[in-house]
């Protein structure tokens, strides 16, 4: 039998065989994110990623070890995504501001899919962090409290530091991914939030107001859809690099922000 040492050596030689195949790998990866971008193809292929994966597992099929290598490849595929989603749309977080109801959060949800980027929904992330709705936190705890307490999450999270970004990291071996992060309608109304998001890249979803509900929403009910616009409207343009409107389909509105991002 092999000893210990002899045995590292040629952990070590396969290693640096490895290393060089994978450099290959990514520069091949990019070239291919390339040409996409280039000719406006869509940047993932999920009947190519599964095809991989089904050859993948016939490949490996009887193979005693097969568990850990396909957990590899898959996480190097993955790897590969995220490669070709920086590389054409850059690597900062993206923060999604606008009226309550404008379609944050679907449009957002949608987005993250397209380019392969974690959502996060500052509402649902507070009642997860705070075990309250904002909308119960405002009518028992009135608005100032809610306030504080969303520009904390909000600090938390540029910061990296909240549940969800630590769980993220832990998935993706320590790092955390790009993510697009939909705000609560009056991220606005405390200045010192604009510091906290002003390294992002910040696009408001401008929706005509008589397509929004003020249902469910306690200060939309109080003040009325029109007067929260008029005391909001100057910062969500002030803070906002892009404006990108909500009125038709969503698909357009998809479409109009990616091609704000491009690289």
């Amino acid at each position: 039998m092999k000893d210990l040492k002899e045995l590292r050596k040629e952990i070590d030689v396969v290693d640096a065989g490895l290393l060089e195949l994978l450099k290959q790998r990514f520069d091949i990866t990019e070239q291919i994110g390339e040409y996409k971008a280039k000719n406006n193809q869509e940047l993932f292929c999920p009947e190519r990623e599964e095809e991989k994966k089904q050859s993948l597992r016939e490949t490996l099929s009887g193979y005693k070890n097969s568990k850990y290598l396909e957990s590899i490849l898959c996480a190097l595929m993955d790897c590969s995504k995220y490669q070709q989603s920086n590389n054409t749309y850059g690597t900062r977080d993206i923060y999604l501001i606008g009226m309550p109801g404008c379609g944050k959060s679907t449009i957002g949800r949608m987005l993250a899919e397209r380019i392969q980027r974690d959502f996060m929904d500052m509402d649902a992330l507070f009642r997860t962090s705070y075990h309250i709705t904002p909308s119960a936190c405002i009518r028992n705890k009135g608005e100032d409290e809610f306030r504080a307490l969303e520009s904390e999450l909000l600090r938390n999270i540029s910061q990296k530091t909240d549940p969800a970004s630590k769980e993220n990291a832990k998935s993706f071996g320590g790092g955390v991914r790009s993510r697009i992060i939909s705000c609560g309608g009056g991220i606005v109304v405390k200045e010192e939030n604009k510091e906290i998001i002003k390294n992002s890249l910040v696009i408001y979803i401008k929706r005509d107001l008589d397509k929004l509900t003020s249902k469910g929403r306690p200060l939309s009910e109080q003040n009325g859809v029109e007067k929260l616009y008029a005391q909001r409207k100057e910062k969500y343009e002030g803070w906002s690099d892009h404006t990108v409107e909500n009125n038709g389909t969503i698909e357009e509105c998809l479409d109009h922000i990616l091609s704000i991002i491009k690289l």
